[in-house]
């Protein structure tokens, strides 16, 4: 399982990367990429990974603004940040970012999908089930300070999930993707990049704070 769950962070990388390319050649590439994906779904429902289908399907599926709204120093931040904020929109789920990531680090990209792109998920997720005329909010920061990447995602939410569900352990019929197995994902990358997470109930919000040690690149 920690094989696909790598699989999946190279291809969320790798699909971030495509949308921030230029327009008229990203047109071309994101075409060849979703055949390939598709492609992908279907030897994986041959092999019965329903997770693993479901979660290249919501690939596809994910609106995408044409113009960019993020801009933090680091592509596949903006790509990830500028693809959610859309879906968050369609959803009608306010959404807030502050984003600095200027400094050139070691951090991988496929490190950095698999921690920002499944928290901002999760939150997503959470605030879907949110019942009309109550607040839906997603608020996405992000900064580095001296050796250390911090990305912090919180979400307002229908009640206290860590009351009744401390590990956060899915409890959806279906097992669902986005939830258990996106929550190992973020721990496995934190801890294989020598950093931590933490998840906590604070004045109506879910939050979710990860962080990645680095080292600094020469520019």
């Amino acid at each position: 399982m920690q094989e696909i769950l790598q699989s999946e962070n190279a291809l969320m990388a790798r699909n971030y990367q495509l949308i921030h390319a230029d327009k008229v050649e990203s047109a071309k590439r994101q075409h060849d990429f979703n055949h390939h994906l598709k492609v992908m779904r279907e030897l994986v429902q041959e092999q019965k990974i329903e997770e693993v289908s479901k979660y290249l399907q919501s690939l596809l599926d994910v609106p995408v603004r044409e113009s960019a709204a993020c801009h933090s120093g680091n592509d596949i931040i903006d790509a990830i940040i500028n693809c959610k904020a859309a879906e968050a929109e369609r959803d009608h789920i306010e959404f807030e970012f502050n984003a600095d990531f200027h400094l050139r680090t070691s951090l991988s990209s496929i490190d950095i999908c698999g921690v920002l792109s499944n928290q901002i998920d999760n939150a997503l997720e959470a605030c879907r089930v949110i019942s009309e005329g109550r607040l839906r909010k997603v608020i996405v920061e992000i900064r580095q300070k001296e050796c250390f990447a911090f990305f912090t995602v919180k979400n307002t939410v229908a009640e206290n999930p860590l009351l009744k569900n401390p590990e956060l352990v899915s409890t959806k019929m279906d097992s669902d993707h986005l939830h258990g197995w996106g929550i190992k994902n973020i721990r496995d990358t934190v801890e294989r990049n020598n950093g931590f997470l933490l998840h906590e109930f604070e004045n109506g919000y879910f939050v979710s704070s990860a962080s990645l040690c680095f080292r600094l690149l020469d520019t």
